[in-house]
Protein backbone atom coordinates (compact mmCIF):
# COMPACT_ATOMS: atom_id res chain seq x y z
CA UNK A 1 0.00 0.00 0.00
CA UNK A 2 1.34 3.29 -0.87
CA UNK A 3 2.10 6.10 1.76
CA UNK A 4 -1.03 8.28 0.62
CA UNK A 5 -2.96 4.49 1.39
CA UNK A 6 -1.63 4.21 4.82
CA UNK A 7 -2.48 8.36 5.59
CA UNK A 8 -6.32 7.61 4.49
CA UNK A 9 -6.60 4.76 6.47
CA UNK A 10 -5.21 5.94 9.42
CA UNK A 11 -7.24 9.27 8.62
CA UNK A 12 -10.58 6.93 8.50
CA UNK A 13 -9.58 5.11 11.77
CA UNK A 14 -9.30 8.37 13.95
CA UNK A 15 -12.66 9.73 12.45
CA UNK A 16 -14.77 6.58 13.49
CA UNK A 17 -12.98 6.55 16.83
CA UNK A 18 -14.29 10.18 17.48
CA UNK A 19 -17.85 9.23 16.28
CA UNK A 20 -18.64 6.09 18.10
CA UNK A 21 -21.14 6.47 21.50
CA UNK A 22 -19.06 6.85 24.78
CA UNK A 23 -20.17 4.19 26.80
CA UNK A 24 -21.42 5.48 30.75
CA UNK A 25 -18.36 3.68 32.07
CA UNK A 26 -16.07 6.15 30.14
CA UNK A 27 -17.94 9.16 30.65
CA UNK A 28 -17.92 8.64 34.44
CA UNK A 29 -14.80 10.32 36.06
CA UNK A 30 -13.78 10.49 39.60
CA UNK A 31 -16.49 13.93 40.30
CA UNK A 32 -18.75 11.63 38.98
CA UNK A 33 -18.41 8.50 41.20
CA UNK A 34 -21.95 7.11 42.42
CA UNK A 35 -22.87 8.52 46.29
CA UNK A 36 -22.21 6.10 49.04
CA UNK A 37 -24.74 4.27 50.60
CA UNK A 38 -26.65 5.24 53.69
CA UNK A 39 -25.63 3.26 56.32
CA UNK A 40 -27.95 1.40 58.68
CA UNK A 41 -28.80 2.35 61.54
CA UNK A 42 -27.10 0.97 64.51
CA UNK A 43 -28.57 -1.95 66.09
CA UNK A 44 -26.88 -4.50 69.10
CA UNK A 45 -25.63 -5.15 72.48
CA UNK A 46 -25.22 -2.16 74.77
CA UNK A 47 -23.62 -2.05 78.90
CA UNK A 48 -23.72 1.45 80.77
CA UNK A 49 -24.26 3.16 84.12
CA UNK A 50 -24.02 6.09 86.32
CA UNK A 51 -25.54 8.13 89.02
CA UNK A 52 -28.68 8.51 90.37
CA UNK A 53 -30.83 10.55 92.52
CA UNK A 54 -33.57 9.06 94.01
CA UNK A 55 -36.63 10.14 96.47
CA UNK A 56 -40.02 8.11 97.65
CA UNK A 57 -43.44 10.40 97.44
CA UNK A 58 -46.30 9.58 99.19
CA UNK A 59 -50.26 10.56 97.89
CA UNK A 60 -51.40 12.52 101.32
CA UNK A 61 -54.84 13.31 99.58
CA UNK A 62 -55.50 9.53 99.85
CA UNK A 63 -55.11 8.88 95.45
CA UNK A 64 -57.54 11.60 94.49
CA UNK A 65 -54.96 12.29 91.27
CA UNK A 66 -53.99 7.93 90.81
CA UNK A 67 -50.73 6.79 89.97
CA UNK A 68 -50.52 9.17 87.08
CA UNK A 69 -49.34 12.03 89.56
CA UNK A 70 -45.68 11.88 90.62
CA UNK A 71 -43.48 14.64 92.75
CA UNK A 72 -41.90 15.83 89.69
CA UNK A 73 -44.75 17.43 88.14
CA UNK A 74 -45.57 19.97 90.86
CA UNK A 75 -47.12 19.96 94.27
CA UNK A 76 -50.67 20.43 92.41
CA UNK A 77 -50.12 16.44 92.21
CA UNK A 78 -50.81 15.97 95.98
CA UNK A 79 -47.64 13.84 96.17
CA UNK A 80 -45.74 14.64 99.41
CA UNK A 81 -41.12 13.99 98.82
CA UNK A 82 -39.09 12.85 101.17
CA UNK A 83 -35.18 13.67 101.69
CA UNK A 84 -33.71 12.19 98.88
CA UNK A 85 -30.18 10.60 98.56
CA UNK A 86 -27.57 9.88 95.80
CA UNK A 87 -26.87 6.03 94.23
CA UNK A 88 -25.93 4.27 91.16
CA UNK A 89 -27.38 2.19 88.58
CA UNK A 90 -26.26 -0.24 85.68
CA UNK A 91 -27.74 -1.39 82.86
CA UNK A 92 -27.48 -3.71 79.47
CA UNK A 93 -30.02 -3.69 77.25
CA UNK A 94 -30.08 -4.79 73.39
CA UNK A 95 -31.11 -2.39 70.62
CA UNK A 96 -33.87 -4.52 68.33
CA UNK A 97 -34.65 -1.49 65.96
CA UNK A 98 -33.75 1.75 65.86
CA UNK A 99 -37.24 2.43 67.38
CA UNK A 100 -37.05 -0.30 69.77
CA UNK A 101 -35.01 -1.98 72.88
CA UNK A 102 -35.15 -4.24 75.47
CA UNK A 103 -32.96 -3.78 78.85
CA UNK A 104 -32.68 -4.65 82.28
CA UNK A 105 -31.13 -2.84 84.91
CA UNK A 106 -30.20 -2.56 88.30
CA UNK A 107 -30.42 0.89 90.86
CA UNK A 108 -29.27 1.24 94.40
CA UNK A 109 -31.09 4.61 96.15
CA UNK A 110 -28.74 4.71 99.13
CA UNK A 111 -30.65 6.03 102.26
CA UNK A 112 -33.43 8.22 101.75
CA UNK A 113 -35.21 10.29 104.50
CA UNK A 114 -39.11 10.02 105.05
CA UNK A 115 -41.42 11.96 107.54
CA UNK A 116 -45.08 12.08 108.30
CA UNK A 117 -46.88 13.19 111.34
CA UNK A 118 -50.22 11.34 112.47
CA UNK A 119 -50.16 8.09 110.94
CA UNK A 120 -52.90 5.92 112.68
CA UNK A 121 -51.08 2.85 113.82
CA UNK A 122 -53.57 -0.14 114.39
CA UNK A 123 -51.01 -2.28 116.32
CA UNK A 124 -50.54 0.23 118.69
CA UNK A 125 -54.56 1.72 118.39
CA UNK A 126 -52.91 5.05 118.37
CA UNK A 127 -51.47 7.80 116.01
CA UNK A 128 -47.11 8.56 115.68
CA UNK A 129 -45.18 10.81 114.20
CA UNK A 130 -43.02 8.88 111.69
CA UNK A 131 -39.27 9.10 111.10
CA UNK A 132 -37.98 6.64 109.04
CA UNK A 133 -34.56 5.84 106.74
CA UNK A 134 -35.78 4.03 103.91
CA UNK A 135 -32.99 2.01 101.47
CA UNK A 136 -33.76 -0.01 98.15
CA UNK A 137 -32.34 -2.30 95.77
CA UNK A 138 -34.26 -2.05 92.05
CA UNK A 139 -33.86 -5.02 89.55
CA UNK A 140 -36.02 -3.48 86.44
CA UNK A 141 -37.17 -4.92 83.11
CA UNK A 142 -38.39 -2.94 80.45
CA UNK A 143 -38.71 -2.27 77.19
CA UNK A 144 -38.13 1.40 75.22
CA UNK A 145 -39.66 2.99 72.37
CA UNK A 146 -37.24 5.34 71.17
CA UNK A 147 -37.55 8.29 69.04
CA UNK A 148 -34.04 9.53 67.04
CA UNK A 149 -34.11 13.39 65.62
CA UNK A 150 -31.23 15.46 65.11
CA UNK A 151 -29.06 12.60 64.45
CA UNK A 152 -27.02 12.23 67.40
CA UNK A 153 -30.24 12.51 69.61
CA UNK A 154 -33.27 10.76 71.13
CA UNK A 155 -35.86 10.43 73.28
CA UNK A 156 -36.86 7.46 74.78
CA UNK A 157 -40.14 6.12 76.68
CA UNK A 158 -39.64 3.35 79.40
CA UNK A 159 -42.06 0.60 80.67
CA UNK A 160 -41.85 -2.59 82.59
CA UNK A 161 -41.92 -3.55 85.89
CA UNK A 162 -39.18 -3.42 88.95
CA UNK A 163 -38.65 -5.81 91.46
CA UNK A 164 -37.34 -3.89 95.03
CA UNK A 165 -36.27 -5.00 97.65
CA UNK A 166 -36.33 -2.25 100.34
CA UNK A 167 -35.00 -1.94 104.43
CA UNK A 168 -36.39 0.68 106.77
CA UNK A 169 -35.47 1.71 110.11
CA UNK A 170 -38.03 3.89 111.85
CA UNK A 171 -38.63 5.73 115.12
CA UNK A 172 -42.24 6.22 115.94
CA UNK A 173 -43.17 8.82 118.03
CA UNK A 174 -46.25 9.09 119.55
CA UNK A 175 -48.17 11.83 118.43
CA UNK A 176 -49.95 12.48 122.02
CA UNK A 177 -48.08 11.15 124.32
CA UNK A 178 -44.75 10.17 125.60
CA UNK A 179 -44.12 6.62 124.08
CA UNK A 180 -41.16 6.23 121.32
CA UNK A 181 -41.16 2.78 118.79
CA UNK A 182 -37.85 2.01 116.47
CA UNK A 183 -37.85 -0.59 114.65
CA UNK A 184 -36.30 -1.99 111.29
CA UNK A 185 -38.69 -3.60 108.66
CA UNK A 186 -37.73 -5.75 105.43
CA UNK A 187 -40.30 -5.79 102.28
CA UNK A 188 -39.71 -6.48 98.65
CA UNK A 189 -42.35 -6.02 96.12
CA UNK A 190 -43.18 -6.19 92.45
CA UNK A 191 -43.76 -2.25 90.79
CA UNK A 192 -45.33 -0.72 87.36
CA UNK A 193 -42.09 1.11 85.98
CA UNK A 194 -42.47 3.99 83.73
CA UNK A 195 -39.62 6.43 82.90
CA UNK A 196 -38.66 8.86 79.69
CA UNK A 197 -35.74 10.13 79.22
CA UNK A 198 -33.41 12.12 76.46
CA UNK A 199 -29.72 10.92 75.32
CA UNK A 200 -27.17 12.19 72.97
CA UNK A 201 -24.31 10.11 71.23
CA UNK A 202 -20.50 11.02 71.07
CA UNK A 203 -17.77 9.44 69.54
CA UNK A 204 -20.31 6.59 67.52
CA UNK A 205 -19.94 4.04 69.98
CA UNK A 206 -20.37 6.26 73.55
CA UNK A 207 -24.10 7.55 74.06
CA UNK A 208 -24.71 9.72 77.67
CA UNK A 209 -28.73 9.87 78.76
CA UNK A 210 -30.91 11.41 81.63
CA UNK A 211 -33.60 9.52 82.52
CA UNK A 212 -36.37 9.84 84.41
CA UNK A 213 -38.15 7.13 86.38
CA UNK A 214 -41.01 5.93 89.62
CA UNK A 215 -41.82 2.78 90.10
CA UNK A 216 -44.49 1.81 92.50
CA UNK A 217 -43.59 0.40 96.27
CA UNK A 218 -45.83 -0.90 99.07
CA UNK A 219 -47.02 1.97 101.37
CA UNK A 220 -45.72 -0.63 104.52
CA UNK A 221 -42.42 0.19 103.88
CA UNK A 222 -42.27 3.54 104.59
CA UNK A 223 -44.83 3.10 107.23
CA UNK A 224 -47.03 5.41 104.44
CA UNK A 225 -50.92 5.50 104.74
CA UNK A 226 -51.26 6.06 100.99
CA UNK A 227 -49.81 4.95 97.59
CA UNK A 228 -46.30 5.21 97.44
CA UNK A 229 -43.60 5.41 94.74
CA UNK A 230 -39.95 5.21 94.48
CA UNK A 231 -38.49 7.72 91.58
CA UNK A 232 -34.84 8.90 90.55
CA UNK A 233 -33.24 10.45 88.39
CA UNK A 234 -30.58 9.00 86.74
CA UNK A 235 -27.38 10.64 84.73
CA UNK A 236 -25.43 7.72 82.74
CA UNK A 237 -22.88 7.02 80.01
CA UNK A 238 -23.76 3.86 77.58
CA UNK A 239 -21.09 2.46 75.39
CA UNK A 240 -22.58 0.51 72.35
CA UNK A 241 -20.94 -2.28 70.96
CA UNK A 242 -20.04 -2.28 67.45
CA UNK A 243 -21.38 1.07 66.52
CA UNK A 244 -19.49 3.02 63.93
Amino acid sequence: MSAHGRLGCGALACLAALLLPVTPSQAQGPSAAAPAPTPEPWRGFYVGGGGAYSNVSVDVYGGACGYECYYWWGDYSGYDQGDGEFGYSLHAGWRVHRYFALEVSYLDTGTIGWDENLVYMPEFDDYYNNRVDFSAEVAEASVLGIFPFLETWEVCLRLGAGFWDGKSEQRLDQSFGPAVVTRRVDDSGTGFLIGMGVGVSFADALHVRLDLQTVGIDREALNAQDDSSLDSLLLEVQYRFGAH
